[in-house]
């Protein structure tokens, strides 16, 4: 799971003059899983300081993402001294957009996005028995990542790197195999930062001879 701090990102101020709530920053995007931290406070508008104010934040999809936090003070200039004051945690629950929200001011505060998440990649075979000589084509998979991914083959058990194939964003493998037994390989996918492996083996089978007569 990816925790995502955003506490000190720049911020996006109401209109000028305009008092209210600001959560920053002003968009963000996230995947299924991730949780994240968001900074709110109260803008003084063209007040020196302001007036008391408190906000209680939530989400207007909920089963988009999860949004709980809230910022009080007795003024701008002086926020209330209370644990998590001016502090929005945000949960990406399922693939969607969703703002952060307040009840007691009209506009959305924070855009959600949130991506598929990415899931462990998988390793698939058009067949997993072949005879010896005949042609193999493995295909790796990232499920939930629709950008171009990295992929490195290698030749043995998973995390042994002593007979390396190859390194490319091609997900596709075609080799011929004449060895009788099980060949394994495995794959290495890296998915932006996210970084996962996979194995599969392969049963090689020795052609029958006819018998003579």
């Amino acid at each position: 799971m990816w925790v995502v701090m955003l506490l000190a990102a720049t911020v996006a101020l109401p209109l000028v003059g305009q008092a209210g709530p600001v959560v920053s920053p002003r968009e963000i995007t996230m995947r299924v899983g991730d949780t994240a931290v968001l900074a709110a406070y109260q803008h003084p508008g063209g007040l020196s300081c302001g007036f008391p104010y408190h906000y209680e934040f939530s989400s207007d999809m909920p089963s988009v993402a999860t949004v709980r936090g809230f910022a009080s003070g007795s003024s701008t200039c002086y926020p209330d001294q209370l644990p998590d004051n001016g502090v929005v945690y945000v949960v990406a629950m399922a693939p969607g957009v969703a703002h952060v929200r307040t009840g007691t001011y009209p506009l959305d505060l924070s855009t959600i996005t949130v991506l598929p998440q990415i899931l462990p990649v998988e390793i698939r075979a058009e067949a997993p028995r072949v005879l010896s000589g005949q042609q193999v084509s493995l295909t790796a998979i990232v499920p939930g990542y629709d950008q171009t991914a990295i992929f490195s083959w290698y030749r043995g058990r998973l995390g042994d790197t002593a007979r390396p194939i190859r390194t490319s964003s091609d997900p596709h493998l075609t080799l011929t195999l004449t060895d009788a037994g099980a060949s394994y390989f495995w794959v290495q996918a890296l998915a932006g930062s996210f970084a996962s492996s996979d194995e599969i083996g392969i049963e090689i089978v020795q052609p029958r001879r006819r018998a003579s007569r």
